[in-house]
């Protein structure tokens, strides 16, 4: 059972990648940077949270739809490559802008050219 306050960040964190997706497909770039800064922060936050955080974000990227399960997958990328590259690929395969940068974040990673962790 998760405890109430890792729930209450990631409700936050979909919410936030929510609104960053938004963000970006409406070319809203301050409104972008702004929700991006969220969720690193929020991320931050999960993953203060330990084991428990950590899996629960990969969880919410393999049940996740969109933005939030793409979200979840390239911030849990390094932590779980294995659950988090088929949700890229899956998330690459879908038209427009969430297509675009999931099939970019898996050619970075498949080069090693990855920043985040």
């Amino acid at each position: 059972m998760v405890d109430e306050r890792l729930e209450r960040l990631l409700h936050r964190f979909a919410a936030a990648a929510s609104l960053h997706a938004a963000a970006v497909e409406a070319m809203d770039e301050e409104g972008a940077r702004h929700h991006a800064a969220i969720v690193q922060r929020l991320y931050g936050e999960i993953v203060r949270c330990g084991a428990e955080g950590r899996e629960e974000l990969v969880l919410l990227a393999e049940r996740g739809g969109g933005p939030v399960a793409g979200m979840a997958a390239v911030y849990s990328l390094r932590h779980a490559p294995e659950r988090c590259v088929p949700v890229l690929r899956r998330l690459a395969g879908e038209p427009g802008l969430l297509g675009f940068r999931a099939s970019v974040a898996l050619d970075r990673w498949e080069r090693g050219e990855w920043e985040l962790e």
